[in-house]
């Protein structure tokens, strides 16, 4: 049985595995198709592309932007040029609004008694800052045991270190894609059922919608599925892989089949 999962983050953004592991681990799981999309970020590509040829598995270039219209509202690329110069200095830009975000949360943190500088923060240049490193740095001074309490207690929407996202516009998020030679597919959906407004999306570009999702239900999946042939979308499916330490850290996929993917197949290299 192919495995496919094309969802999926490394040390380039919030995820705990360098592309070479993350690669690893997915051969370990018997996964015939991949992608990594790390967030706002294609630097992880130069290593995990030949890592998965490696491997034997099958891929896509892959991307996730996160938008300002809520804090799950993420556009996944496909079949993007990762090394793009004008996607470059779109993505370098939204990471810049990342950190600018998160100094403001640290802001706040010290208004709570938690002194943590930015520098603290275990980022390279040219890789993704978010609340997950911060969660984690919690985590190792021993104020929480773990992302998903640091985010209850601090950095969830209503907590006291909150602060609201400021990424592009869900249409900026498609043109970057877009212009990258990428297909545009919204993540998650069922995380962002409250705000889905699928006929604008794909009037600004967007193609395709990641039906199979851990977090859908049966019922919501073939809700998905059906909202997809409605309106001319089509489908994808991830795992939302962060790694070990994350929470997020079991790495498996949905059946492969051709009824469902082949569309989303024809931005593989």
């Amino acid at each position: 049985m192919a495995l496919i999962n094309l969802h999926n983050h490394s040390s380039y953004s919030d995820g705990t595995l360098d592309p070479g592991a993350l690669a690893r681990e997915a051969a370990r799981a018997g996964l015939a198709y991949f992608s990594l999309t790390d967030h706002d970020a294609t630097g992880g590509w130069a290593e995990m592309g030949p890592a998965l040829k490696r491997e034997g598995i099958a891929y896509c270039y892959g991307v996730e932007i996160s938008t300002s219209l809520h804090e799950n509202l993420h556009i996944l690329g496909y079949g993007i040029d990762p090394e793009d110069p004008v996607l470059a200095a779109r993505l370098a830009e939204f990471r810049g609004r990342r950190a600018a975000r998160i100094k403001k949360i640290l802001d706040l943190l010290r208004g709570l008694g938690i002194g943590i500088a930015f520098e603290e923060l275990p980022v390279p240049e040219g890789r993704t800052v978010g609340r997950p490193h911060i969660a984690d740095l919690l985590r190792r001074r021993g104020l929480v045991n773990s992302r998903s309490q640091a985010f209850r207690r601090y950095l969830a929407p209503g907590a006291p270190a909150y602060v609201e996202p400021n990424g592009p516009s869900v249409e900026e998020a498609i043109r970057a894609v877009r212009e990258a030679g990428g297909r545009a597919v919204l993540a998650h959906p069922g995380v962002v059922a409250k705000v889905l407004d699928l006929p604008a999306w794909k009037e600004a570009g967007l193609g395709g919608i990641e039906a199979f999702y851990p977090a859908h239900t049966g019922a919501a999946t073939r809700e998905f599925l059906s909202l997809a042939a409605r309106h001319g979308l089509f489908v994808t499916a991830g795992i939302d892989y962060h790694g070990p330490g994350s929470e997020r850290d079991k790495m498996t996929g949905f059946e492969y089949s051709d009824e469902y993917f082949s569309e989303v197949k024809k931005a593989f290299v």
